[in-house]
């Protein structure tokens, strides 16, 4: 039994350095998902207290504050949050976030983030 009828071999060698756009869409995806971990389980309580992103108002609303590091991504100017109906929709929104994170369509937001982040270093 051969290998190349076992698998698509090709020649091709690892980068040895990985674009940063790259990388901050990876983080801010395994960020994603270590939220929508915390969320699955169905309890409102402990979403609350186990998650940094995620927080319930006194009226009841849920709401959604994706960050990039410490600091939370302004998504449009001004805004920081998404307002979720129920714990349903706040999952619902989390993975649509990652989504948007992996077509890069939050490229422009997470290098913003970004810069603000390393800006602070240089002082």
């Amino acid at each position: 039994m051969t290998l190349d009828k076992q698998f698509k071999l090709e020649a091709a060698e690892k980068p040895k350095t990985t674009n940063p756009i790259h990388q901050r869409r990876h983080k801010f995806i395994s960020a994603i998902d270590k939220q929508i971990e915390k969320t699955t389980d169905g309890s409102t309580t402990l979403i609350t207290v186990r998650s940094s992103w995620v927080w319930q108002t006194d009226k009841g609303q849920w709401f959604i504050s994706p960050k990039y590091g410490k600091a939370p991504l302004e998504l449009v100017p001004g805004l920081n949050s998404i307002k979720c109906s129920d714990v349903d929709d706040v999952a619902d929104n989390l993975v649509k976030l990652k989504v948007l994170a992996s077509e890069g369509k939050l490229d422009q937001v997470l290098e913003a983030a970004a810069a603000s982040i390393r800006s602070r270093f240089g002082k």
